[in-house]
């Protein structure tokens, strides 16, 4: 929580970053402005150290590692046909290469470069399980890079809810944002809101265009036109795009990126470190001055009248009741059909699969006929290995469809906020004249992990007994049968259990869903209380602190500005 000062005290006259940043966190903590504690501390952050972090974002499998260790010149970080990155990785240029590793307990530790693996693979390090706050590497191939700091972040929307929730935690630091957006599908609904949350952070954003190598020259220019488009729709002017691959035949796309991104940041670093300094402050501070300019409205009314007050913009307590139990009614209908629906995709690839083990093992069989023993060993070991192959593929192949029933409700969470947000907003304009901020609200989706594939015992207890006596030549035709059998059997159990395990992560992520629905609808419900139910007494001094940091603004608005960004778009 943040500590209360004096806005006298923290203000001065100067428009150094820590001068206005000083009033704004003074003006926080004098009228109880919590929301605003995470942005104010990346702001110092950023304003402390100097330094312009630019971020790959984007959904998971987009190429963000990829474009990085095309960087780096080397495959510093691990990529793979699954979700990898598992928390944030900062490269830096250094005189040496060296890796160190902050766990979220303080305690550093330096590791070799190559065993980085072991802490940001999702593989090694499941669920974050080592408690590791932060990734940071060195490397002297970065000296071209140097005063940039690159940051590799979790994809967004993989298997993993907590690599979205990395990513997002991390989003207050970001100074050049640069969205990695596949072909395929080019730029979704969930680009443009990870792009329209990025404003609040940074007046630099742009996309990388990845694995446009998948295309003909005709196709890329569609899919590119496209997404041009769907930005222009949204920001005047566009964002820039950058077309990338790693592929030979592509130089031109990274000498574009390099010329026009990389070259401008290494060329005038300060006057870029800046014009993003600027954006985060006047973000920061047109923030702390709406709840301000509610405050005083309410502070102007006399207190017979805020009872009345806050009955016209939050509604009877029946209403509110009515608002949470909405929350809860998208929630029971989804969770109450997601079963039936995951079981309809799932059952019917039980056939297939068994066919291809089939097939496998016909294959493998005649390897492990040394004896009985021998081959119940190796062919539980094959089975084990092969389901988890087999699940694997159909759950990543059907995880859009299972995932939607969830997605559906953060939808709905989300809107059903958003419309609470806009009636207090016209209730707010309507009762004291001034809207309320009515800021995009996201829900995030938490996906289930890898299906836990387990395989039962081949044979009972007396053939394990037996097992060693019995020759496989006279028992090599059942044996073999016995497997086919139990092959199909573990196919059908593991499909059973795979169902099971999507539900009950959609279920668990439809109520997390809920659970942080309701936490921003309480929230929200305070903080409103609490500005109008600010004391007349405190107007003239709501009024001097207001123009106080209106002031200050304008100052800072008077700095001299950073240099252009590449495609003209200014994001005000």
């Amino acid at each position: 929580m943040m500590q209360p000062m004096s806005v006298e005290s923290a203000a001065g006259n100067g428009t150094e970053p820590a001068a206005v940043l000083d009033r704004i966190a003074a003006l926080a903590g004098k009228y109880r402005l919590e929301a605003l504690e995470d942005f104010l501390e990346s702001t110092r952050r950023f304003a402390a150290e100097k330094a312009v972090n630019v971020a790959i974002l984007g959904r998971f499998k987009a190429g963000k590692t990829t474009f990085l260790n095309a960087l780096a010149g080397r495959p510093l970080l691990p990529v793979g046909v699954i979700p990898v990155t598992s928390v944030v990785t900062e490269i830096e240029c250094g005189k040496a290469a060296r890796a160190e590793i902050e766990f979220l307990d303080g305690r550093k530790e330096e590791i070799p470069l190559e065993a980085l693996g072991e802490y940001v693979d999702e593989s090694r390090n499941p669920g974050n399980r080592k408690k590791v706050g932060r990734v940071r590497a060195w490397l002297p191939e970065m000296e071209r890079y140097r005063g940039i700091r690159f940051v590799d972040t979790p994809g967004m929307e993989s298997v993993f809810a907590h690599n979205t929730e990395a990513s997002r935690d991390w989003l207050p630091n970001v100074g050049l944002a640069l969205v990695a957006v596949s072909v395929d599908p080019p730029l979704t609904r969930h680009d443009i809101e990870l792009l329209a949350e990025l404003e609040r952070y940074t007046p630099r954003i742009a996309i990388l265009l990845t694995k446009v190598d998948l295309l003909d020259e005709d196709g890329r220019r569609q899919v590119e036109a496209f997404v041009r488009r769907q930005l222009a729709e949204r920001w005047e002017g566009g964002l820039p795009v950058y077309p990338w691959s790693p592929k030979p035949g592509f130089e031109p796309c990274r000498q574009r990126i390099e010329r026009e991104l990389l070259d401008p940041l290494r060329r005038d670093g300060a006057g870029q470190w800046e014009e993003i300094l600027r954006h985060k402050v006047e973000s920061l501070a047109e923030e702390a001055a709406e709840y301000l300019r509610v405050a005083l409205k309410a502070a102007e009314r006399a207190e017979s009248e805020r009872e009345e007050l806050r009955r016209r913009v939050l509604g009877e307590k029946a209403a509110l009741e009515d608002t949470r139990l909405g929350l809860e009614l998208v929630v029971r209908h989804a969770t109450a059909t997601s079963r039936a629906a995951i079981e309809s995709r799932l059952r019917p690839q039980a056939g297939e699969i068994a066919r291809r083990l089939h097939r496998e093992l016909e294959e493998r069989f005649p390897q492990w006929t040394a004896s009985l023993a021998t081959a119940m060993e190796e062919f539980e070991q094959w089975l084990e290995g092969a389901l988890r192959r087999e699940l694997a593929r159909v759950s990543a192949q059907h995880r859009q469809e299972f995932l939607e029933p969830a997605r559906r409700v953060a939808r709905q969470l989300s809107q059903a906020l958003q419309d609470f947000r806009n009636r207090l907003s016209d209730k707010m304009l309507e009762a004291l004249g001034v809207p309320l901020k009515t800021s995009q609200v996201e829900m995030t989706v938490a996906e289930p992990r890898e299906p836990d594939i387990r395989v039962g015992k081949i044979f009972d207890r007396n053939w394990e007994l037996l097992s060693w006596a019995i020759p496989m030549g006279l028992a090599r035709g059942i044996v073999l049968a016995h497997f086919r059998n139990k092959a199909e059997r573990a196919v059908e159990i593991n499909l059973a259990r795979l169902t099971t395990q999507w539900n009950d992560a959609l279920t668990a992520c439809c109520h997390g869903l809920l659970a942080e629905a309701k936490r921003r609808l309480e929230s929200l419900i305070h903080t409103v209380e609490h500005v109008l139910g600010t004391a007349g007494g405190q107007a003239g001094q709501i009024r001097e602190d207001l123009a106080g940091l209106e002031q200050a603004l304008a100052a800072w608005r008077e700095r001299p500005g950073g240099a252009a960004w590449p495609g003209g778009a200014r994001i005000e």
